[in-house]
C-alpha cells in the first residue's frame, strides 16, 4: 500500500550538482517530517545523479526521477505524476524553505474554508547586496487579473493534487507558463494568499535577467500562445491590464534588441509598445527613447 505523505515537493533540476544538495537539504531540515521530495532531473550531464541518489540512499523520503532533456514545464509535470502528496509544493533547484515552512503552511491550510486550493507563500530574496522580503499586494476580487499582474514564482506555491490532476503546466508555454497556470487555477479553484515567509530565493549569476538575453522575447510568445489557447480565462480580465503588462514587456524586447545594437528592431517595438498601451505611464519614456533613437542620441537604458 502506497502512503499518502501530507506534502510533495517536486525539484525540477539541470545541471544544478553545486547547488542541489543545499536545496535538497533545506527540505530535510523541516520541522514537519510528513513529505516526500520528488527530484526531477531534465537530463543533467553532471553528477547530479549521484548526488541525489547518495541522499536518497539516506532518506527514504527522496526519489530521483529522470527525463531526456524536455524543460521546466515537462519536469515539474513529470514530478506531478510521480506524486502521492494530498498537496503539491515545488522548489526550484537552486532556492531553499525556511526550516518551519511546512509547518506553517499546514496549519494555514487547515484554516481556510476550501481545503481543495492554491496557497501562496512570501518570499524572501537573497544576493550578495543581503536579504530582503518580497511582499505581494493586498489582493482584490479579481485573482485571475492578480495572478496575471503580479509575479509569484513556482516555489512559493502550494497546490492540492486534485487540481493538479486537472490542470498541469501548459509544455507549449515559455517562461511564462507557470503565471498562466496559476491564471487558470483561480479561474476555477479559491486562491489564498498566506504572509507567512516560506521561501529563500537566492539571486546569482545562473537565474539572474540578462537584458541582452532573449527572456522578454520567449515571454511575449508565450502570452500570445496563452492568449489564443486559454481566451476564456484573459477574458476574466480588464483589458487595460492586459494591455499594460504586454506593453512592458514590448519595451523589454525593445530594450534587447538596443542593447544589442539593432536600433530599427528596438524602434519597432518601442512603437509597437506606445501603440499597445498609449497611457501607459512609461509611454513619456518611450517616446523620448524613440525619439532619441531618430535623431541618432545615445539612449541611456
Amino acid at each position: 500500500m502506497i502512503s499518502i505523505p501530507f506534502f510533495s515537493i517536486i525539484i525540477p533540476t539541470y545541471n544544478r550538482e553545486k547547488l542541489l544538495a543545499d536545496s535538497i537539504n533545506s527540505i530535510i531540515a523541516q520541522t514537519f517530517a510528513d513529505w516526500e521530495c520528488i527530484i526531477v532531473d531534465d537530463g543533467s550531464t553532471d553528477n547530479s545523479k549521484q548526488l541525489v541518489q547518495s541522499i536518497e540512499l539516506k532518506d527514504n523520503r527522496i526519489k530521483y526521477v529522470y527525463q531526456d532533456n524536455a524543460e521546466r514545464s515537462a519536469a515539474r509535470n513529470n514530478g506531478i505524476n510521480h506524486s502521492n502528496g494530498e498537496y503539491i509544493c515545488f522548489l526550484d533547484s537552486d532556492d531553499h524553505f525556511v526550516p518551519n515552512h511546512l509547518e506553517k503552511l499546514k496549519d494555514f491550510i487547515a484554516l481556510q474554508k476550501e481545503l481543495i486550493c492554491m496557497v501562496i507563500n512570501q518570499s524572501l530574496v537573497v544576493s550578495d547586496e543581503g536579504e530582503f522580503p518580497t511582499t505581494l499586494p493586498l489582493p482584490d476580487k479579481n485573482m485571475v487579473e492578480y495572478l496575471y499582474l503580479n509575479a509569484v514564482s513556482p516555489s512559493r506555491v502550494c497546490i492540492h493534487n486534485t487540481i493538479l490532476k486537472q490542470l498541469k503546466f501548459d509544455e507549449d508555454i515559455v517562461v511564462v507558463e507557470d503565471v498562466v497556470l496559476w491564471m487558470r487555477i483561480a479561474d476555477k479553484f479559491p486562491v489564498y494568499i498566506s504572509q507567512h515567509v516560506g521561501v529563500r530565493y537566492n539571486i546569482h549569476e545562473g537565474n539572474s535577467v540578462n537584458r541582452k538575453g532573449t527572456g522578454a522575447i520567449k515571454t511575449y510568445q508565450g502570452i500570445l500562445v496563452a492568449l489564443e489557447r486559454y481566451a476564456d480565462v484573459f477574458e476574466k480580465m480588464k483589458p487595460k491590464s492586459y494591455s499594460e503588462r504586454l506593453s512592458r514587456v514590448e519595451t523589454n524586447i525593445a530594450y534587447y534588441h538596443l542593447l544589442n545594437n539593432r536600433k530599427i528592431e528596438g524602434a519597432k517595438w518601442l512603437l509597437k509598445a506606445i501603440s499597445t498601451s498609449p497611457f501607459h505611464t512609461q509611454t513619456k519614456m518611450r517616446l523620448h527613447h524613440l525619439f532619441s533613437i531618430l535623431i541618432g542620441k545615445s539612449i541611456t537604458i
